[in-house]
């Protein structure tokens, strides 16, 4: 949720994502801002991992899903906000 609070009273998943965000948004246009706007929505909905899940390709190179799962974890994992930051 955007006001920083997840369902069960910690930091909301993609909080820090929208952190990001707002604070591109306070310093620049909103058409610069595309970028962190696009993966807050991806964080939220997940739209691309639900295309992915649809295609029929998707039980085909397993380990291939695997590996770039853990990539992803690992980025999120070691993700820094930008927070005060330049965007």
């Amino acid at each position: 949720m955007s006001s920083g609070y997840g369902a069960y009273g910690s930091s909301g998943r993609c909080f820090p994502i929208f952190s990001d965000f707002a604070t591109c948004v306070t310093e620049k246009s909103i058409e610069l801002c595309e970028p962190y706007r696009h993966d807050y929505f991806e964080c939220l909905h997940n739209l691309k991992e639900y295309k992915v899940q649809e295609s029929t390709d998707y039980s085909k190179d397993a380990d291939v899903r695997a590996a770039k799962v853990r990539e992803a974890i690992r980025r999120v994992q070691d993700y820094e906000p930008k927070v005060g930051k330049e965007c």
